[in-house]
């Protein structure tokens, strides 16, 4: 088997050392991937054959059969006479555990599919401390968990491009060697079967059937993707499997670019406005909801995490080519045109618009197309439609990459059904916009110093997430109850702004700049702001801060977990607040954020602190006790240029895994003796420094 030696080992590890209690070894992944093969191979290998007294296999899959089941093990263990194919599913499972017990015993369970099926098929195997295993499939990360005793489970990954491509040449000339003239068109066919084993042998497959010459390797390489109907089938399973509101969650990544990663919070807000989310009668939000049905579906392996934040929470999501092809073919209904279940989704390419027009007529269609949205490519055109004829169903606007004439913005207004509204950046909003009672989401991308937006956007008591560039406020005559998160707000000094921020009470997260007067001296109150758990604080530009210690009563919210702050020029005495948050995990310090020479951390400060984030600050000094920052894991330093070292009582610090150093030349040798602490010292093999000039 080419791949996963690595893995091999280290599974192989766990069959014959560890506990001598029965334990699982739990492989998932996504269909295709070859759990099914890497448990074959660690069934049959040497040091597993010899280390058990019983051998069994049986497969569970999604049509699970306990009876049936019960037979194929007991079938392994001696030829199955009349007599035990007549006994009840009880008596089966009860002969089944007296021919385990008091044995040394491995057992294959293949494709799970449930927790039920799993409890079921687990009850007959005795735990006698023999040191008995049990190896388990399936394609559900939650399944893999349920079943977990000791041993985490196992992800199997996708194959690198060298083992991709040992795995196509091994399956097409078996022991013979690649022509040379195959090796460079053989490559780049294995790189488009993209990392998935079941893929590269169908394809392997097909090629080893014909003769090897060039221009069929060059025509399979072209249509390869019309080749895979074993692997759709695979999927189709997996599809099938889903609940019907994750099967709407799912097709829904037809709706976006192949191999596009889709950011997570879009996804979600799409999904929301597009009534994919159903509300439950505890106090989850919608937001919580969706996130909780992307997890579903990335434990069902057919979406894929793409990116994450420091914190390890999920920032992008992409699906395997096969799987965007699948959902593709299930969703199309016509040109431009995506069914999914009950919505129809109209997606146009932009890119279409090279020459700075895009003419859009509505499809043809007996259903009310619910959503337009535009793909974003290299060009931004002008697009041109009416939207006060029959586009007036739409729940879902995204004009984020084409640019609109004042007649098409105006038209907005009659779109009285809209949740979700993305537009690029232009001079003015007019006023009827904000009658758009439904709307949840409004988002303006780009940036554009002179447009208007009319006070009346705060009327919109429906909107859940604002994000505008220079985004002022106004007075709030009713509490803005459904607004989760905003960005680019422009606050203004003075007492009666403070009151402002007690109109927004489940705002999560928030960026904004402050504008100030050296006479007044009142701030946000920010601490009013119980539900925040995001902050990020600037200063305008156009009107800075002109007294800059103006900050007495400066407040944060209790239950913030991350923090950013920049060009406040605050004295260092004052972080000794933010070192009190008892729930803050990531602290990103920019831009003279803080003024000063030394920064001195007192004992106990920043308990929950996990993700330090330093830039451009001017201090040389930096000094932390041992009980400072007791669960620090990474560091990033960028251009604090004064700085001399970084805090010694970092090295022993067992929580930490990674010091950055960026454009910081005078701490560099500091880092590197932390990690020589962290290594020597503490054990810690892990640990990383990275250093950029």
């Amino acid at each position: 088997m080419v791949g996963f030696e690595r893995e091999t080992e280290m599974l192989i590890e766990q069959l014959v050392t560890g506990p001598r209690e029965l334990d699982v070894i739990s492989i998932f992944g996504m269909p295709g991937l070859g759990k099914t093969t890497l448990a074959q191979k660690l069934y049959d290998h040497e040091a597993i054959s010899n280390r058990f007294d019983i051998h069994l296999w049986c497969c569970s899959s999604q049509s699970y059969d306990n009876r049936a089941l019960l037979l194929e093990l007991l079938g392994h263990i001696s030829k199955l006479d009349d007599s035990t194919k007549n006994k009840s599913n009880d008596e089966l499972a009860e002969k089944l555990y007296r021919s385990l017990k008091g044995k040394r015993y491995l057992i294959v369970v293949d494709d799970v599919w449930s927790s039920e099926a799993w409890d079921d098929i687990k009850r007959p195997f005795p735990d006698d401390d023999k040191g008995s295993r049990i190896i388990l499939t399936t394609r559900l990360e939650s399944i893999a968990t349920y079943a977990m005793i000791s041993f985490s489970p196992h992800h199997l990954r996708l194959f690198t491009k060298g083992e991709s491509w040992m795995l196509l040449k091994e399956n097409v000339f078996r022991e013979g060697d690649c022509p040379q003239e195959l090796k460079e068109i053989g490559k780049q066919i294995a790189r488009k079967c993209g990392g998935l084993p079941l893929t590269i042998i169908l394809i392997a497959s097909l090629l080893a059937k014909h003769d090897k010459e060039i221009i069929y390797w060059q025509e399979v390489g072209e249509s390869l993707k019309s080749n895979m109907q074993g692997c759709m089938d695979i999927i189709e399973s997996s599809y099938q499997h889903l609940p019907i509101h994750l099967k709407k969650c799912f097709l829904y990544f037809a709706s976006f670019l192949e191999d596009q990663k889709v950011p997570v919070k879009k996804l979600i807000r799409l999904w929301i406005a597009e009534n994919f989310v159903e509300a439950s009668t505890g106090s989850k939000s919608l937001e919580m909801i969706a996130m909780d049905y992307l997890m579903d579906l990335i434990r069902s392996n057919l979406v894929m995490v793409a990116k994450r934040n420091s914190l390890g929470d999920l920032k992008a999501v992409n699906v395997h080519d096969l799987i965007y092809e699948f959902s593709l073919k299930k969703a199309k209904c016509g040109d431009s045109l995506l069914r999914i279940h009950d919505q129809l989704v109209a997606i146009y390419p932009s890119s279409n618009g090279s020459s700075g027009h895009l003419n859009i007529v509505e499809p043809a269609c007996e259903d009310s197309i619910t959503t337009l949205r535009f793909i974003p490519s290299e060009y931004s055109p002008s697009v041109d439609l009416d939207l006060t004829r029959s586009w007036k169903h739409l729940r879902v606007l995204d004009f984020s990459s084409v640019k609109l004439d004042k007649t098409l913005i105006e038209a907005l207004q009659y779109l009285i059904h809209l949740k979700y509204l993305e537009l690029r950046y232009f001079s003015n909003i007019p006023d009827p916009i904000f009658n758009l009672k439904e709307l949840e989401t409004f988002i303006v991308t780009g940036t554009y110093r002179k447009h208007h937006i009319p006070n009346s956007i705060w009327d919109m008591s429906s909107l859940r997430h604002l994000h505008i560039s220079r985004l002022h406020t106004y007075q709030l005559l009713q509490d803005l109850d459904n607004l989760k998160t905003c960005s680019n707000l422009v606050i203004n000094a003075g007492e009666y702004y403070q009151k402002f921020m007690k109109r927004l009470p489940n705002l999560e997260k928030l960026s904004c700049r402050l504008r100030g007067k050296s006479s007044i001296k009142f701030f946000p109150a920010f601490g009013s702001l119980n539900q925040l758990k995001s902050l990020k604080i600037g200063v305008s530009e156009s009107a800075p801060v002109v007294d800059p210690y103006g900050f007495e009563d400066f407040t944060y919210p209790s239950n913030l977990k991350e923090l950013t702050l920049s060009s406040l020029e605050l004295p260092w005495s004052k972080i000794s607040t933010i070192g009190r948050l008892s729930n803050l995990e990531v602290l990103k310090l920019k831009r003279n954020s803080f003024n000063g020479r030394q920064w001195n951390i007192e004992d106990g400060d920043f308990p929950n602190l996990k993700v330090l984030k330093l830039k451009n600050l001017g201090f040389s000094e930096w000094t932390a006790s041992d009980d400072s920052y007791p669960k620090l894991e990474q560091v990033v330093m960028q251009s604090c240029l004064n700085l001399k070292e970084i805090p010694e009582s970092f090295g022993s610090k067992c929580t930490m895994q990674l010091i950055e150093v960026r454009s910081c030349p005078s701490i560099e040798s500091s880092a590197l003796k932390i990690k020589e602490m962290q290594i020597d010292e503490m054990g810690n093999s892990e640990f990383k420094v990275n250093i950029r000039k």
